[in-house]
C-alpha cells in the first residue's frame, strides 16, 4: 500500500522546547507548527467514571485553546480533522501516528507544541514533570507509532470496498502485525512503570496496556496509593475484565481436542429450549456468531452450502452472542437459514464464556459422543476441509 505522503515539516529543537505563551485560565493550549489550519476534535475522558467531554475546537493562527476545570484525572485526545480515518461503521479516528493523547491531572495546565514530520505528528507537552515524561515516552515509541499508523492505513484500505470483497486471512495478517507493533510500543511504558511505581502516571499507562495478562502481572507492582487513589474505580473495572478474559482463555484450554464438551440448554428463536445432549449421537458444529460480526455474515453462504451437503451426518447449531433476537430473526429469515439458531444466555447460561470464545466467528466441531474434534477462530478453510474429511 502506498502511504499518502504528508508535507515534511522538520521541527527545530528550540520550537519544541520553548514554553507556550498562554493565559492562566487555559486548561489546554495547543500550538501547531508549519501553518496548520484545521478543526481539532477533543475528547476528555474523566477516569473516575464521569461523562466524557467532547468538543470541536476552532484553530486560529495554528492555535487552539480550552478553558475549563477538571476535578479528576482525565484521558485527553486531540485529533485534527484531516487526520481522521473512516473505518467501516466505526467512529472515525486518527491513526496512532497522528493522535495526541495524554493523562491530564487536576491542578495541571498543559501546553502542547506540535508539528508534522513524515508519517508522524510530533509533539511536546509542557506544564508538569508527568506531562514532560509522557511526551518523552511517545518520542521513544516513535518508530512503533509510525508502523502502527501505516498498518492502520492498510487495514482501512483493505476494508474500503466492503468486507465481502476482502480476504480474511490477509486482513488478519495485517491485524497480527498491528497488534505486535502495539505490544512493542507498550514496552517503553512498562519500563517507566517499573521505575516509577508510586506515580499516578504509571497507573494510567498500565490501564492503557493492550494485553490484560500484562496488566494483571504488573498491577501488584504499583504502590497501594496509586491503586487505591484517583484511578481506583477504573483500575478495579479493568482488573475484573482482565480476570474475566483470563477465565475465558482457561475455559478454552479445557476444551482441547478429545475433551468432553459441556452440556448446555438455550432457547431458539421461537422460545423453545434446546439442549446439546440431544445430539450426542451425531457430529455437531457449534457456531458462535452475531449479526454485528462482518466475518460471520460473510461466511453464511458457505455455511449454507456445507449444511445442505452434510445435514444427514452433522447438526449445525448457531449461537448468537451479544445480539438482539429481533435482528437474529430478521437475518435468519432473510438468508433462509434452516439449521438450529439459539440465543446465548447470561451468567450461568453464557455458553460463549463456558466454551472460552474470545473471537467471532468461532466454530467448534464435536464428534459423536460430544467430544471436541477441533476449534476454528474466524472463517478459515480448515473448518470446511475437516467437514469434507469426516468418516
Amino acid at each position: 500500500m502506498k502511504k499518502t505522503m504528508r508535507l515534511l515539516l522538520p521541527l527545530a529543537v528550540a520550537a519544541l522546547t520553548a514554553a507556550c505563551n498562554g493565559t492562566q485560565n487555559e486548561l489546554l493550549r495547543a500550538e501547531f507548527e508549519g501553518g496548520v489550519q484545521d478543526k481539532v476534535y477533543l475528547t476528555l475522558m474523566p477516569l473516575n467514571g464521569a461523562e466524557a467531554v467532547t468538543d470541536t475546537l476552532t484553530m486560529q493562527n495554528g492555535i487552539v485553546t480550552l478553558d475549563m476545570e477538571i476535578d479528576a484525572p482525565a484521558d485527553v485526545t486531540l485529533e485534527l480533522e484531516k487526520d481522521r480515518k473512516a473505518y467501516g461503521s466505526r467512529k472515525p479516528a486518527a491513526s496512532e501516528a497522528y493522535r495526541i493523547n495524554f493523562l491530564l491531572q487536576p491542578g495541571e495546565k498543559v501546553c502542547i507544541k506540535a508539528g508534522y514530520e513524515d508519517n508522524y505528528l510530533k509533539y511536546s507537552l509542557f506544564g508538569s514533570e508527568a506531562l514532560r515524561a509522557q511526551s518523552e515516552l511517545r518520542e521513544e515509541m516513535r518508530n512503533e507509532c509510525v508502523k502502527i499508523g501505516l498498518l492502520y492505513d492498510q487495514i482501512v484500505e483493505a476494508m474500503a470496498n466492503g468486507v465481502e470483497n476482502v480476504e480474511e486471512a490477509y486482513v488478519d495478517s495485517i491485524y497480527d502485525a498491528y497488534e505486535e507493533a502495539v505490544r512493542q510500543k507498550a514496552k517503553a511504558s512498562l519500563r517507566y512503570i517499573e521505575q516509577n511505581t508510586d506515580e499516578l502516571l504509571s497507573g494510567y499507562l498500565l490501564l492503557k496496556h493492550p494485553d490484560r495478562e500484562v496488566f494483571l502481572e504488573y498491577l501488584p507492582l504499583l504502590d497501594s496509593a496509586v491503586v487505591n487513589g484517583a484511578l481506583k474505580e477504573k483500575i478495579e473495572q479493568v482488573r475484573q475484565n482482565a480476570e474475566y478474559m483470563r477465565q475465558i482463555r482457561q475455559n478454552a484450554e479445557k476444551l482441547a481436542p478429545g475433551a468432553l464438551a459441556p452440556d448446555f440448554t438455550l432457547v431458539d428463536l421461537n422460545g423453545k429450549e434446546v439442549s446439546l445432549s440431544g445430539f450426542a449421537n451425531r457430529y455437531v458444529v457449534l457456531d458462535f456468531w452475531g449479526t454485528w460480526c462482518p466475518w460471520c455474515v460473510k461466511g453464511v453462504p458457505q455455511m449454507k452450502e456445507y449444511q445442505a451437503k452434510y445435514k444427514n451426518k452433522v447438526t449445525f447449531i448457531s449461537i448468537a452472542c451479544r445480539d438482539k433476537i429481533e435482528k437474529v430473526k430478521a437475518f435468519v429469515q432473510q438468508e433462509n437459514i434452516v439449521w438450529i439458531n439459539l440465543m446465548n444466555g447470561t451468567e450461568d447460561a453464557d455458553v460463549a464464556f463456558l466454551y472460552g470464545v474470545s473471537g467471532y466467528p468461532t466454530k467448534i466441531l464435536l464428534e459423536p459422543g460430544l467430544k471436541v474434534q477441533n476449534r476454528y477462530i474466524g472463517e478459515v478453510p480448515e473448518f470446511y476441509q475437516d467437514l469434507d474429511n469426516l468418516k
